[in-house]
């Protein structure tokens, strides 16, 4: 009889095993704002995890719906909180890791930029590797993230390679060419809005993506959202806007599709005199400033280097290199400083508040959390 216990158990162990899942990517911190956070990750098998999350007085358990790609939503998080997370499944754990939700107001933070990643992994991977140091709150991504959005390993092998940066600091892409508008761009990525286009506060910054692939560049329910954004944010220090086609270029046969970009999208961007606007898909640095805003060009990720042509009057620095941009902010200036891939500065950007201290208005989203109108209310905040 004992031998026959001692048998069954084997066997039911061994059976829970082989429907035990594993994590096979992440965990990664997506959509951050100052009261919620999504948290993503893989795994080989069905299962569904939960996530813990704590700032050390609150605690929070929230259990993901079963798939292979699991995503929480938690939400009643503080601004600008260090919280500490881990994710728990059948057979697997991963963490802690932490993340900072984003702040009101004033107070100084860094961000990067890059662009074009979808090949050459090792210099990706180095970029990734670049950018990590400087402890970014949030990384940009010009678009052409891989190099066929259609096929799932290529998605895996970019997240593999960001995951180290991702688990601590949210991206935010827009869509490029080479993502060949795949669903599962919008399966892996958790955005705000509309997810193709979309905008997001983060302290004195407002920042906002588009999508210039030319079946949406002139898209009427985009421009009409990306006229009515600017007017209720255009009294935030700095505007930053990004997509991925540039308006302007040095390179030949790109100027024709710039052009377009250039009459549909320009005017927009210089009635609100945004601050910035970041690009990708020419593979190499370029800066151009255009009737007061820098234009700058950071594809530079890790696709082939492309040539540059002879500077245009409004070329203020081009180079073929591998690059990446850490932008620090405060309430007084914003400062860029784009840097090759052996870490030498490429070049130095200071850019002043577009306003001078103007009361921020800030649109209340869902009511993700119920205390979320007393809390603005306290601070002396209107929406």
């Amino acid at each position: 009889m004992r031998r026959q216990w001692l048998l069954f158990q084997t066997i039911f162990i061994s059976i829970s095993l082989s429907f035990s899942a594993s994590i096979k990517l992440g965990p990664i911190v997506q959509n951050i704002t100052p009261y919620a956070v999504t948290i993503s990750w893989w795994t080989d098998e069905k299962d569904a995890g939960k996530v813990f999350c704590t700032d050390g007085k609150e605690h929070f358990s929230l259990q993901s719906k079963e798939g292979t790609y699991q995503k929480v939503r938690i939400t009643g998080l503080k601004p600008d909180r260090l919280y500490t997370y881990r994710v728990e499944g059948n057979n697997y754990t991963a963490g802690p890791f932490t993340f900072r939700t984003a702040p009101l107001g004033g107070k100084p933070f860094r961000f990067a930029v890059y662009g074009d990643t979808r090949t050459q992994d090792e210099i990706h991977r180095e970029i990734v590797r670049s950018v990590k140091r400087y402890k970014p709150a949030f990384v940009i991504h010009t678009g052409d993230l891989v190099a066929d959005g259609n096929q799932l390993q290529q998605w895996e092998n970019f997240f593999k390679i960001s995951q180290e940066l991702l688990q601590t600091a949210p991206i935010y892409p827009v869509l490029g060419n080479h993502e060949k508008n795949s669903p599962l761009y919008f399966r892996f990525f958790s955005l705000p809005g509309a997810e193709r286009y979309y905008s997001f506060n983060w302290g004195v910054c407002h920042i906002i993506a588009l999508d210039s692939n030319e079946e949406y560049l002139n898209s009427p329910s985009q421009l009409k959202w990306l006229r009515e954004d600017l007017e209720l944010h255009k009294n935030y220090p700095y505007i930053i806007v990004f997509f991925h086609h540039p308006p302007f270029t040095l390179i030949e046969d790109r100027k024709s599709y710039a052009q377009k970009v250039r009459e549909i999208i320009v005017p927009i961007l210089e009635k609100y005199k945004v601050s910035v606007v970041f690009l990708g898909h020419d593979h190499n640095y370029q800066h151009f400033y255009v009737n007061g805003i820098n234009y700058i060009v950071a594809g530079g990720g890790g696709a082939p280097l492309y040539p540059i042509s002879k500077p245009d009057r409004y070329t203020v620095k081009a180079e073929k290199v591998y690059n990446y941009i850490i932008c620090d902010v405060d309430e007084n200036e914003l400062v860029l400083r784009a840097y090759r891939l052996d870490g030498s500065l490429l070049e130095k950007i200071e850019i002043k508040p577009r306003v001078k201290k103007s009361p921020i208005t800030v649109k209340l989203p869902k009511l993700e959390d119920r205390h979320l109108f007393e809390i603005l209310k306290k601070k002396g905040i209107s929406h």
